[in-house]
């Protein structure tokens, strides 16, 4: 509404002074008060141009400050899903005891002091026989518990694949390409949640600390995927090369 009626106000003094110039243009001599009357005119012209051009540099700084305090939000928001994320990652770290479980009495502690132990049976290994063979199998779960904890580890092929040369940051193993495809496919179109976490990770200081954070904060992530493949990679030539 502002812009309008200035428009106006200028449309009407530019047409009072094409006026002015036409009679100068057929050649009739004007008289002094006339030229005046159009200098007048068109620094009339100048400061209503001035004024809407002041105007709509001030709605442009406006926008920008309302632009700005969004972005503040947004990445107040960012953070507080990281602390969140992180605020997981802890408790899913921290020993909880049992609900049901009761501190031990003086008197129950003594009665096990006092009670004979029965020896240990001797754990002896399972045999399988197949066409006439006999294959030892393992039978002791500690041995059996490490040996599935390493096929778990171990099964993933960005675990096993050569990672490539060593980076100091995260950043540099990244490409403009990378990043974009990163953001869409990892973190949901969130550029903001994207830049907090790399810095997140590159504070890290080895591969399973980086790894257990990825998985404490993206649960959902597959690491069988191309996407998160290809980022677990990066990660590997960050702490493991």
């Amino acid at each position: 509404m502002y812009n309008f009626e200035k428009v106006s106000e200028i449309k009407a003094v530019i047409s009072a002074l094409l006026k002015n110039l036409e009679s100068a243009e057929n050649g009739k001599p004007l008289p002094e008060t006339k030229w005046e009357e159009m200098m007048i005119q068109a620094d009339i012209i100048r400061e209503k141009l001035i004024s809407m051009r002041s105007r709509e540099l001030r709605d442009m700084v406006e926008s920008i400050s309302s632009n700005d305090e969004v972005r503040r939000v947004m990445q107040s928001f960012a953070e507080l899903k990281r602390a969140f994320a992180d605020l997981q990652l802890n408790v899913s770290k921290s020993v909880i005891p049992a609900p049901n479980a009761q501190p031990k009495t003086e008197e129950k502690r003594i009665e096990e002091l006092e009670m004979p132990r029965e020896p240990k049976a001797e754990q002896k290994p399972i045999l399988f026989e197949e066409e006439g063979d006999e294959i030892e199998l393992f039978s002791d779960e500690e041995v059996v518990s490490n040996i599935l904890d390493s096929a778990r580890h171990s099964r993933h092929s960005w675990r096993t694949d050569l990672p490539g040369t060593r980076v100091e940051d995260i950043k540099q193993a990244i490409t403009l390409n990378d990043k974009l495809y990163y953001i869409k496919e990892l973190f949901n179109d969130d550029e903001e949640q994207y830049r907090l976490s790399i810095d997140k990770l590159n504070e890290m200081r080895n591969l399973n600390e980086a790894v257990d954070y990825i998985r404490g904060a993206f649960p959902e992530w597959d690491e069988d995927s191309p996407g998160v493949y290809r980022f677990l990679m990066i990660l590997r030539r960050r702490f493991d090369v």
